[in-house]
């Protein structure tokens, strides 16, 4: 498991309670809330065995006392990357260190080197009675915060050369990736490095121009932009070095068929949107509904023909009488 800490101003309403200290200087006491991200797999609670899970961060302080594990506003299985939700502490402001609570006081950090957004929504002194035993002077603060869900992107699950086209770097898509960095690498080390958005394999016949050498590629899953880096870490690399030499996709799941198109549901239940897919050994393209695309259809800058059930066309004549090649993509 790998931790971020990413750092936020405490922006809370002050606490209106009788006879507390406000000093109108640099805040004295902090709280913390630690990224937590699952690049081990330890969180398989969702039934998708792509590393993508989002975990839940920590919670701690030096200065105060928090009485109970995080409450959040919902379950964290279903935790979306980049949506947000929101947790609640309690702290016992009479068995902590600090002898103040509130915004001129406190400052609440998400601590180093992570983007996601977190802020206060809310601070107020607690007058359930959940707590009234264990804390019977009754000094408890409720904390609410507003918390950016973050996750590692997972890695490709095979990548590899075309069969028909060994110029075509080709890989199976990762969950919620959009983007990938490919690398090609000859016996002298790399050749070059691309940036591929919107698509699951690139041709790489401009620059292996040398022969008699092994031409090999890596592929990693990277935030697609700034918005994305906020909230996503990029995937691990790849090596086609290490993948089986061919790879017919996935191999189980059930095609459904709508008014709007076909979709196919992977064994895991999960929907493939945006993304190529390779399934028994055919390549289709999904938009972001999750429909597969027919007909001809531009994707990230080639032009690729789709037959009806959403199959795409290789090295073949289309039925309109169009050329493509052994990748999928037309001859011009």
């Amino acid at each position: 498991m790998k931790k971020k800490r990413i750092l936020m101003n405490l922006a809370a309403a002050a606490l209106l309670s009788a006879g507390m200290a406000m000093t109108a200087y640099g805040a004295d006491y902090m709280i913390y809330v630690s990224n937590n991200y699952d690049t081990e797999q330890v969180s398989m609670d969702d039934n998708d065995d792509e590393k993508i899970h989002p975990l839940a961060p920590d919670v701690y302080s030096d200065d105060y006392e928090i009485i109970d594990d995080v409450s959040w506003s919902k379950s964290v299985v279903n935790w979306t990357p980049g949506n947000y939700v929101t947790g609640t502490i309690y702290i016992d402001l009479e068995s902590s260190s600090a002898t103040s609570i509130g915004e001129n006081r406190t400052d609440i950090q998400i601590d180093g080197e992570g983007r996601n957004e977190v802020e206060i929504t809310s601070v107020d002194r607690y007058t359930g009675s959940k707590y009234e035993d264990d804390y019977p002077d009754g000094n408890i603060y409720r904390v609410k915060f507003r918390y950016q869900v973050v996750a590692q992107l997972g890695d490709t699950t095979w990548a590899g050369w075309d069969e028909a086209n060994p110029t075509v770097a080709k890989w199976n898509s990762v969950k919620y990736a959009n983007t990938y960095r490919v690398t090609l690498y000859d016996d002298e080390g790399s050749v070059v490095t691309e940036k591929v958005e919107g698509a699951t394999s690139y041709d790489f016949s401009q620059f292996m121009t040398k022969t008699g050498i092994q031409y090999y590629f890596e592929v990693a899953a990277i935030a697609r932009n700034g918005d994305q880096q906020d909230y996503l870490e990029d995937g691990g690399t790849v090596s086609s070095l290490t993948s089986p030499s061919s790879n017919p996709g996935i191999t189980d799941g059930t095609w459904g068929d709508y008014q709007q198109g076909r979709r196919f549901t992977r064994a895991d239940g999960s929907v493939p949107a945006s993304c190529w897919e390779l399934i028994n050994g055919k390549w289709y393209y999904f938009n972001s509904e999750g429909y597969a695309m027919t007909g001809w259809q531009q994707i990230g800058g080639i032009w690729y023909y789709l037959y009806e059930d959403g199959s795409m066309a290789a090295g073949t004549t289309t039925p309109d009488g169009y050329q493509v090649d052994a990748s999928g993509a037309w001859i011009q």
